[in-house]
């Protein structure tokens, strides 16, 4: 038992280490706490005991170069899958046999060994996106509705660490990477874009409220830009142009600001797209002519999710309560019904963002204003995009992202 708890105890140090570095959101940050970071991110805690047993102190030591491959090829294959949305229901799975297939080589050759055993998988449930089926995935994929915030604003930090050098193993401008979790999500053209963004032809409108939300028209800034200039026209004085000149110490902004001197147009956002679309393949690789041979074949299944959905699926259950994320509003508590819809006040509602509009008296997006757990803050769009995310459901976009950011920014005050 004393050999045990004397076991038990270096695991939790070497834990808590995982833990602390993953959670350092400024300054220097080694990679098994950018990997902690990142998948953090991912909500994926399966790879914890992959981690103990790579860093286990009574196993042979893996060398520095292989432990970092398989740091990198684990989150590589974790990210990919992410951003084609393809589902993580086996992950613990995946991970069980990769640890009894480590056990069995040589832990010398570990990075070698996870590689070989993530490229070879060829299952919806466990294969490795390779590059064209992730390049193709985020040339229409609408990043802003599509992804969970903090996931979104993973993969832009990394954009950044990569234009700012951090790559192929070496350090970048000032041997710091970009901080983490702290930057706002901005489009560059306004979601609000009808004022002062005119555009002309038959479906060029419908066009637009899509190709806004793509990873080509987003951006990190320090700080939130408040309404009349993150909606303004693009080159006027106080407009959106400046007010990403004010945030040039992002070389993603940089990057922006030398293409458009005349004006920023959905070509520009497509074509952005496919440039950081190209630098998140060279970020999270996969080996040299890798070819998953699923994505041809991969079924792609369209529908609305809905709440009554999600209380077959197990994640919510009627009867629950749900809470107004604005305070003004934290005494209409709502409940969920069990044919997936939303009493407040003894009426029944359709949708949340029926319920929602009735407790505020205009068009808003239940989806993000209601919570259904008040510490956490965790949100009915949380709950449905994890849904959407194990289930590898093509859904639909079911609601308008009006005042998504607002709720946010009023819960960070």
């Amino acid at each position: 038992m004393s050999n045990l708890l004397q076991q038990v105890h270096v695991a939790a140090d070497i834990y808590k280490n995982f833990i602390t570095g993953a959670s350092t959101q400024t300054g220097p940050i080694n990679r098994l706490g950018l990997f902690g970071y990142r998948t953090g991110v991912l909500e994926s805690e399966v790879v914890k005991p992959l981690v103990l047993y790579l860093l286990d102190p009574e196993g042979k030591a893996i060398p520095e170069g292989q432990f970092v491959k398989a740091l990198d090829v684990i989150e590589s294959w974790m990210v990919r899958r992410m951003l084609v949305r393809a589902t993580t229901k086996n992950y613990n799975l995946v991970i069980a046999e990769l640890i009894a297939k480590l056990r069995e080589s040589d832990r010398a050759t570990a990075g070698d060994t996870i590689e070989a055993f993530l490229a070879s998988q060829s299952s919806g449930s466990r294969y490795w996106p390779d590059d064209q089926e992730v390049q193709q995935e985020l040339s229409s994929l609408l990043a802003y509705r599509r992804l969970g915030r903090g996931r979104l604003r993973m993969v832009l930090e990394a954009i950044k660490d990569h234009l700012r050098g951090w790559k192929d193993g070496k350090k970048g401008l000032g041997d710091e990477r970009v901080a983490r979790g702290k930057f706002a999500i901005e489009h560059v053209m306004p979601r609000k874009w009808q004022t002062n963004w005119p555009i002309q032809g038959i479906g060029a409108e419908e066009d637009r409220d899509r190709i806004i939300h793509t990873l080509g028209n987003l951006t990190l800034l320090t700080g939130k830009l408040n309404s009349k200039v993150s909606n303004g026209s693009w080159l006027k004085k106080g407009g959106k142009r400046e007010a990403l000149e004010a945030h040039d110490v992002l070389l993603l902004n940089r990057e922006i600001l030398k293409k458009t001197d005349k004006n920023w147009t959905d070509e520009a956002i497509r074509e952005r797209t496919q440039e950081l679309a190209k630098i998140i393949t060279q970020i999270w690789t996969v080996p040299l002519n890798h070819r998953s041979g699923f994505s041809s074949e991969k079924p792609s299944v369209h529908k609305k999710v809905v709440l009554s959905d999600l209380i077959v699926g197990g994640v919510l259950h009627p009867g629950m309560s749900l809470f107004s994320r604005r305070k003004k509003y934290s005494h209409r508590v709502a409940v969920l019904l069990s044919d997936g819809q939303v009493e407040v006040d003894g009426v029944a509602f359709s949708s949340p963002s029926n319920a929602a509009s009735s407790i505020v008296g205009k068009s808003t997006n239940g989806w993000a204003f209601f919570l259904t757990d008040q510490t956490s803050r965790r949100s009915l769009r949380d709950v449905r995009r994890d849904y959407v995310n194990a289930m590898a459901v093509d859904a639909e976009d079911d609601e308008p992202d009006d005042d998504g950011d607002e709720d946010e920014a009023e819960t960070n005050s």
